[in-house]
């Protein structure tokens, strides 16, 4: 019997956490346009403010390598000191010895390094391009999907509303309910849809997005070897390999010019202040018929200050880079793997930009029958009022389906062609 009880309380408590989390969430939604919120996500998306940093970065490194590298250092010696007097009275002069060194570096050095850096500064504005195009293409499509989602739960009203007169003269309740239980599930997706809209917009948004206009496009005409053209010399994956080529070919430059050897002069000063050195030595005169005998004792000898400077230069001997070419070797391969997969890239470019044409194609050729068979339900209803409302509306969400499908088919074209642009909905 307690098990009956304890089994029975944990299917209400399920019961009940299920209810919650089902019908407990409020979901605020706002109107926004298409612009609006591509704009907010361009400032607010985490990943393309990361590649915005990446350019930041890039360019102080540029400033940073542009920069002559002197290496100065400066050195200070005081003394020599001696732990014991080797006899009375010596002394130690207190010397005190300044030096400085520096670098000077070998011919083309900084302006290799610096041709690097800006080269690098180009491929990370390019990359900032790359993602900002790969996160808004995902929100793009995102937004299309949750616009046709709303745009059929207009349908749904407007065939609902259309109902409601013929409640009284006709037998509607199977296609209410019908439309309702579609309308119920099609919230449930729309919804689901828009939480998508607000992981690339970082935390710009606090309210569900409600994406605003239409699906209507009108269909477009292509010439496939003019868009073939353009992809292969716009598309941001061409421009990116095209920049890392660059880059690669001037780290080639300057791996050679690294072979350069540096030179490292130097100059020192060497102050010896004033002192006296007293040997300590006596002189006993004997006694003479002059005068009495006497003592005499040497002053030592006294030093003035003493101030010499010497200068000098290391210039090392680069053996070792006569002896070895893996740097360069490596380099130079770099940039030919770049170049080979550049060349593989324009091939799988047109076979790409082909497919999306033929797939553009079809959601055209799919868009107009489906406009002419809504039209045609339109112009010609059925004679059973509710069914005249149900078929317009299938006609109607195969209508949305066929314009959703164009667009995006038609979008996916643009960006295999390189062409960036956002359609107006």
């Amino acid at each position: 019997m307690d098990k009956l009880r304890l089994c029975l309380l944990l299917l209400g408590l399920l019961g009940f956490f299920e209810c919650s989390f089902s019908y407990g969430i409020d979901l605020k939604s706002s109107p926004i346009s298409l612009d609006q919120y591509l704009e907010l996500v361009k400032q607010s998306n985490a990943y393309i403010n990361g590649a915005s940093l990446d350019v930041q970065t890039a360019i102080a490194n540029k400033e940073a390598q542009s920069l002559y590298q002197f290496s100065p250092s400066v050195s200070y010696s005081r003394g020599a000191y001696q732990n014991q007097t080797p006899y009375t009275p010596y002394t130690t002069p207190a010397s005190s010895t300044y030096g400085l060194s520096f670098t000077i570096e070998g011919w083309g050095k900084r302006s290799a390094r610096e041709n690097l850096a800006q080269a690098q500064t180009d491929s990370s504005a390019i990359q900032l391009e790359r993602t900002r195009s790969n996160v808004e293409l995902n929100a793009l499509n995102t937004y299309v999907d949750t616009l046709r989602l709303s745009l059929l739960l207009k349908s749904y009203n407007a065939a609902l509303e259309k109902l409601k007169p013929l409640q009284a003269t006709t037998k509607t309740a199977d296609a209410e309910h019908f439309l309702v239980k579609q309308k119920t599930t099609t919230e449930k997706d729309f919804s689901f849809s828009a939480l998508n809209l607000l992981n690339y917009s970082g935390d710009a948004l606090q309210d569900l997005p409600y994406p605003k206009g239409n699906l209507n496009f009108p269909p477009q005409e292509y010439n496939v070897e003019e868009l073939i053209t353009k992809a292969q010399s716009q598309r941001v994956e061409v421009l990116g390999l095209q920049s890392s080529i660059d880059v690669a070919e001037k780290n080639v430059t300057l791996t050679m010019q690294n072979r350069n050897v540096n030179v490292y002069p130097y100059v020192s000063q060497t102050r010896t202040p004033q002192y006296q050195y007293s040997n300590g030595v006596s002189y006993t005169l004997p006694a003479s018929p002059l005068g009495p005998a006497q003592t005499l004792t040497s002053p030592g000898t006294t030093y003035t200050a003493q101030n010499q400077i010497s200068a000098g230069i290391t210039i090392p001997i680069p053996i070792t880079n006569y002896l070895q070419s893996a740097d360069i070797v490596s380099a130079a391969n770099q940039k030919l793997q770049y170049e080979m997969q550049l060349r593989d890239l324009k091939v799988q470019i047109r076979v790409q930009v082909l497919q999306a044409l033929m797939q553009y194609s079809s959601a055209k050729e799919s868009l107009l029958t489906a406009q002419k068979d809504y039209e045609a339900t339109v112009k010609n209803p059925n004679k059973n009022p509710v069914m005249a409302i149900m078929d317009t509306r299938d006609k109607e969400g195969a209508l949305l389906d066929a314009k959703t499908n164009h667009l995006k088919a038609l979008i996916n074209l643009w960006r295999q062609s390189g062409n960036y642009s956002v359609p107006t909905l």
